[in-house]
C-alpha cells in the first residue's frame, strides 16, 4: 500500500512539473500571423505550408492565404509551396502581423520535361516530406495504459494535451484537407471544364466555383461520371443565366 501511494505521489508531482513547464513555455511564446501572397499578383496563396524549423510543428494558409502560428522568439519559420521559391522568417521577441510574398519558380524547358505534373507524384512528394504529420497517431487510452508503468511522465502528457500536440493534430487535419482539395483541382481542372463548356475568363471561374464537386464524388466518379456532371451542371448554369429571377426564388 505505501508503495502505491508513493508511486501515485510521484505521478502527481510529475504532472505538476509538466503543467508548470507548459505554463512557462506558453507565456514565452509569441504569435506570428498574416498573409502569404503571390509576389507578382499580390493575391493570397491557399495551401502554403509553414513549418517551425525549431519545433517541427506547423500550419497551412487558409483559402485566402491567411495564417497564424505560435512560436518562440528566435525560432525560424519556413514558408514553402510547390512551384514557388521558399522563404524563411526569424521570429521576433513580440507578436507580429506580416505579409509574406513568394515568387514563382520558372523552369527551363529541360526541367519542365522531366518535372511531373501528375497529382499522384506531387501527393507522394508531400507525404514523404511531411510523413510524420500524415502518419501521426493521436494517443488513446491503450497508449496511456501501456506507457504508464515504464514512463509515467510521457503517459501524463497523453492525458494532458500540450499546445505542441494540439498544433500537430491541427496541422495533420489541414494537410489532409488540402490534399483532398488538390485532388479535386487535379480532376476538375480549368482545361477540362473549358473544353466541355467553351467558357473562359470570369465566366469559367464563376461556373467552376458554383458547381465545384465534393471530394467523395471525385473519388468515386469515373471519367464518364465527371463529364456527365459537368455537362448537366452547364445546362443548369445556362438556365440560371437565362432565368435569374427563377434562381433567386429557388434561393
Amino acid at each position: 500500500m505505501p508503495r502505491r501511494i508513493k508511486r501515485l505521489t510521484g505521478c502527481i508531482g510529475a504532472l505538476c512539473f509538466y503543467l508548470l513547464f507548459c505554463l512557462q513555455h506558453a507565456n514565452a511564446q509569441v504569435k506570428v500571423s498574416g498573409m502569404v501572397a503571390d509576389a507578382d499578383t499580390r493575391t493570397g496563396l491557399p495551401g502554403v505550408t509553414i513549418i517551425n524549423k525549431s519545433t517541427r510543428s506547423g500550419t497551412i494558409t487558409n483559402e485566402s492565404g491567411r495564417f497564424s502560428i505560435d512560436a518562440m522568439p528566435g525560432d525560424s519559420l519556413e514558408f514553402s509551396m510547390l512551384s514557388f521559391y521558399g522563404k524563411q522568417l526569424s521570429v521576433p521577441a513580440t507578436s507580429m502581423f506580416i505579409n509574406v510574398y513568394l515568387s514563382k519558380r520558372i523552369f527551363g524547358l529541360q526541367e519542365v520535361q522531366i518535372r511531373s505534373k501528375d497529382y499522384h507524384q506531387d501527393s507522394l512528394s508531400i507525404r514523404q516530406e511531411y510523413g510524420k504529420y500524415f502518419n501521426y497517431h493521436k494517443p488513446g487510452a491503450m497508449d496511456v495504459l501501456k506507457t504508464l508503468p515504464s514512463n509515467p511522465i510521457t503517459a501524463l502528457t497523453y492525458l494532458v494535451p500540450s499546445k505542441a500536440r494540439k498544433r500537430k493534430e491541427h496541422f495533420q487535419e489541414q494537410l489532409v484537407y488540402w490534399e483532398k482539395e488538390k485532388f479535386i483541382d487535379y480532376r476538375y481542372n480549368p482545361e477540362l471544364v473549358e473544353r466541355m463548356t467553351k467558357l473562359n475568363g470570369n465566366d469559367l471561374d464563376t461556373f467552376m466555383h458554383r458547381f465545384r464537386p465534393g471530394y467523395q464524388f471525385i473519388m468515386d466518379a469515373s471519367e464518364y461520371d465527371l463529364l456527365l456532371y459537368i455537362k448537366q451542371s452547364f445546362q443548369q448554369y445556362q438556365q440560371e443565366k437565362a432565368n435569374p429571377a427563377k434562381k433567386e426564388e429557388e434561393n
